[in-house]
């Protein structure tokens, strides 16, 4: 059978992704497709954890062994989803950002028959933007909205020595530059 997830964010309301699956493929290849449907990088941390209907967290998946029996985690690659989710409604947690405590909210929406044209897993529906994938990707977010802008960066938008105002690179204007109010610089004649 062939599980659709539905994938949202507290971050973005507008945010969504639905990303078909066999219940036979492990977490970590979920893991991998919501990577691409979000245009994430294969580089960070990740965990799924399974979840009651309050979104409170359980089991957790990891992405790698970690190598002790008493920690209570499995690794992705050994865990297959339809051990652990099998009704719909089911909840998953998907946790990819462990500094943040950020994450997705997968909720198993339907339970279809495999179709022979499609290739699984495959994400059949997208809205909206995905969460940065760390907080502090704020530099490399803002490159790509300036790139999106359509400007050259290498276009010097401060190049101009007199704006329309007449002020010249220096500050100074056609009214008398600094000194507008006889201090020059900073200083005037007013007593304060």
């Amino acid at each position: 059978m062939i599980y659709k997830f539905r994938i949202i964010s507290d971050e973005n309301e507008l945010f969504s992704r639905s990303i078909e699956i066999s219940e036979d493929d492990t977490f970590l290849k979920f893991h991998k497709s919501i990577l691409k449907a979000c245009d994430y990088k294969d580089s960070e941390m990740a965990s799924f954890f399974v979840s009651n209907d309050d979104w409170d967290k359980e089991q957790e998946i990891t992405l790698f062994d970690m190598g002790e029996e008493d920690t209570g985690t499995i690794p992705m690659q050994k865990a297959k989803l339809k051990d652990f989710v099998s009704n719909k409604g089911d909840k998953l947690i998907y946790q990819f950002d462990f500094f943040g405590d950020r994450a997705l909210f997968c909720t198993l929406v339907d339970i279809l028959k495999k179709d022979a044209k499609k290739k699984y897993p495959v994400c059949v529906h997208s809205t909206g933007n995905p969460p940065l994938q760390k907080e502090n990707d704020t530099a490399e977010d803002f490159n790509d909205l300036f790139n999106e802008t359509g400007i050259d960066e290498d276009d010097d938008l401060f190049s101009n020595n007199d704006d329309e105002f007449g002020n010249d690179e220096f500050g100074g204007n056609d009214f008398g530059g600094y000194d507008d109010f006889g201090g020059g610089y900073g200083g005037n004649d007013y007593d304060y």
